[in-house]
This record gives structure tokens, C-alpha cells and sequence, in this order.
């Protein structure tokens, strides 16, 4: 897949900008606050249809301005031409995604025809963070090469809510007796339990086939001096051995700890069990000596293993995706470099022409150097001022 050019109106602080690019490298510098991640930001919404960076639809509109519009077209692995419109318009809050002219009612049938990864400066809460971050991270990730995880994901979220509705409903106003609390709330629990189970073993097996991925990513940046290790980590899988898993035993386990956990529901207002509150753990073998990143890893380690993680993403991607047509991912890398000793970047460098179309931003434009080198001038470069793009020859 490729993003052959780009249009925006009314976009954080793009006014109205169109631009052209390379198929392989796209070069994005220029002083921090005149809209080089905006720019990012703003393919991020036609490929996931949502921004990278969390933000509404509101908070991306240009200030003083009522309705917004990013239209890109991209060219798929047959070298068919596709055209994707995002509109927002304030007045009635409402977003609308056009795909070749035809109105997108389904999102689920939409994420995955345009594979995309992105490493912002905002991924170091993945090693760092909450385990919230870590699930939305891989969430995404599953969601663009399996449909039905996408499905199952939205349709134990809907539960989940209902649930929670009715739990700081009747924390409010007592409405219910404990007794008809429960039955209803159990209602809701057979549903938690068949699509967390769905969940759960898809994370799993994602789990057991991602981290040769990820070995491999860290084997190209810093050799085999360090090897990264994923595991993941949830109550339901309580007397489960290794890597292996009973279905029926992490059923009981649910039901278990959903009855156990009843009272604490009922008095906190929140579901508390279920793979919404599952952790993806990351550590490092280092000479044989295994730490976890989060609490030992060093900045320039932290780093390190954020590069190589969206790196394992696109390769993964790149290899399940469902629909082949679309071709391999597009990467964003918004200010990959910084924090990175100059031997780690020319190394990262070194190893970009391995992937797709690239969009990489940074503040110093002498990183253009190391990279002109490496792909043999077979790129483009803007400057961002203020939102506007200036082509650099």
C-alpha cells in the first residue's frame, strides 16, 4: 500500500495544503508546534479511522473553524487506485469516511484495507505506561488482520459499558436489591465470559507467534546482546501451565472470580474481571540476566524497544494480513531518532529500506544525510512551517 498524495482543509493548523509523495522515503522536518505530527496524525484517521493520538475530531479541527476534511489517495498491491475521504463537520458532531466515493457504514469491513503502522513520541507509555496502553497497542494491531477479533473486541466493550451502566446506576440511586442486581448482572457475565474467552485465546496465540517477530527486530538494531521477552499476564489463566491453556479451565476460573469479585463490583460501580484488565508484560534477556523494561530499562533501552516492537508490527502485519491486496504497511516514524545515540540511529537507518513507504519526522534536518545515503536519493523532503509544507529540494 501506498499514500501517492495528500489533502487537507482545515486540519489543526493546515489551512488548506496538498501534497505529493515518494513511495519510499518522505522526509518531515522542521521546529516543534508548526504541525509535522498533524500531518501524521492526519493519515492515521484514513487508514484507522481514528487518530493515533486519541484525540476527538473536535480537538483536530482548525481554530475558528466549524468542519474539517482530509482526502487521501492510496495505490493497493495491484496497482488499483483507491480514494479515501474523512469529513468532520462541528455543527452536528458528526464524522463521515468515503471510500471511492461510497459512504463507510461499517467500520469493522474498512480497518485493514489501509495497514498502517505508527511509532510516535507518545509509544514510550508502552514500556513505561499503564497496561491500558499496552491493550490498545496490540488491540489495534490484531484488529487490522482479524476482523472477527475486531468484532468480538466492540461486542464485549458494548457489554462492558451496559454492565458498568447498570453498576453506577444503582450505586447512585439504589434502585435494585442486591438480589435483583445480581441476576441481571449475570446476565451480562455469560456474555463477558464466551467473548473474553474469544479474546483472551486470540491475544494468546498472537502472543506465541509475535515474539519471533519481535527477536527478530531486535536482532537487526542491536544484534543478539539483548533478547526481548513478551508474555502476558491475567488472572483467568490462574493454574494454567507455561504457554499452554485449558478452555474450560479459564472458563471456571472466570466464573469464579466474577462470583468472588461480585460484592467489589457492586460497591465500586465497575466490572473488575475479564481481559479488559489483562497486562502485556515486556522484559529483556541480557546476558542471561532477565529484567523487566518498565522498571530497569534504561531511556536509550526504553527506546530501543519501542523501535523494535512497531518494527515487529509492520513485519507481522505485513505477513496476516486477510485481505493481501492491500499490500505491505504504510510506517510513520514521528521523531524516531531522538533519545538514540548516533551508533543505534545509523544502524535504524541502515535498515529502513527493508519496509514500505516511510513518513519520518524530525526537528534536525541533518538526519536527511545519513538517509540520502542509505536511499539513494529516493525520497522527497518537506519543511512544515506553521502548516504550511514547503517541497526541499
Amino acid at each position: 500500500m501506498l499514500l501517492e498524495n495528500l489533502r487537507l482543509h482545515n486540519f489543526k493548523n493546515y489551512k488548506s495544503s496538498a501534497l505529493t509523495f515518494n513511495p519510499n522515503l518522505n522526509f518531515i522536518f522542521g521546529e516543534n508546534g508548526n504541525g509535522k505530527t498533524n500531518l501524521l496524525e492526519s493519515i492515521s484517521m484514513l487508514c484507522y479511522t481514528k487518530s493515533f493520538l486519541q484525540n476527538s475530531e473536535n480537538e483536530c479541527l482548525k481554530y475558528g473553524e466549524n468542519n474539517f476534511e482530509i482526502a487521501g489517495q492510496f495505490k493497493n498491491a495491484s496497482d488499483s487506485l483507491n480514494k479515501i475521504k474523512f469529513t468532520y463537520k462541528n455543527e452536528t458532531n458528526e464524522k463521515e469516511i468515503f471510500y471511492d466515493n461510497e459512504r463507510v457504514t461499517v467500520k469493522n469491513e474498512f480497518i485493514g484495507k489501509f495497514p498502517l503502522v505508527v511509532l510516535s513520541h507518545k509509544d514510550t507509555k508502552l514500556t513505561i505506561g499503564s497496561p491500558q496502553e499496552r491493550r490498545r497497542n496490540f488491540d489495534l494491531l490484531i484488529s487490522q488482520i482479524s476482523k472477527v477479533y475486531l468484532r468480538d473486541l466492540r461486542n464485549l466493550n458494548r457489554v462492558l459499558k451496559q454492565k458498568n451502566s447498570l453498576l453506577r446506576s444503582n450505586l447512585i440511586n439504589k434502585r435494585y436489591s442486591k438480589t435483583e442486581l445480581k441476576d441481571m448482572i449475570a446476565l451480562w457475565n455469560d456474555e463477558i465470559i464466551e467473548l473474553g474467552i474469544k479474546i483472551l485465546i486470540r491475544r494468546l496465540d498472537f502472543i506465541e507467534s509475535f515474539k519471533d517477530y519481535l527477536i527478530a527486530s531486535f536482532n537487526k538494531i542491536v544484534g543478539n546482546s539483548y533478547i526481548p521477552v513478551i508474555n502476558y499476564e491475567s488472572d483467568l489463566l490462574e493454574g494454567s501451565s507455561g504457554e499452554s491453556y485449558d478452555v474450560d479451565l479459564i472458563r471456571t476460573n472466570f466464573r469464579e472470580l466474577l462470583s468472588r469479585k461480585m460484592d467489589i463490583e457492586v460497591r465500586r460501580g465497575i466490572s473488575m474481571v475479564g481481559p479488559q484488565r489483562d497486562n502485556y508484560v515486556f522484559r529483556m534477556n541480557k546476558a542471561g540476566e532477565i529484567f523487566d523494561v518498565r522498571i530497569f530499562a534504561s531511556q536509550g533501552e526504553h527506546k530501543t524497544f519501542v523501535v523494535a516492537l512497531k518494527l515487529s508490527e509492520f513485519e507481522y502485519i505485513n505477513d496476516n494480513l486477510e485481505n493481501t491486496n492491500s499490500g505491505r504497511p504504510i510506517l510513520l516514524l514521528d521523531d524516531i531518532f531522538s533519545e538514540l545515540d548516533k551508533k543505534r540511529i545509523l544502524k535504524i537507518s541502515s535498515i529502513l529500506t527493508d519496509y514500505n513507504q516511510i513518513f519520518l519526522t524530525t526537528t534536525d534536518y541533518d538526519y536527511l544525510n545519513i538517509l540520502k545515503e542509505t536511499f539513494q536519493n529516493n525520497f522527497e523532503a518537506y519543511q512544515i512551517i506553521n502548516g504550511e509544507p514547503q517541497f526541499v529540494n
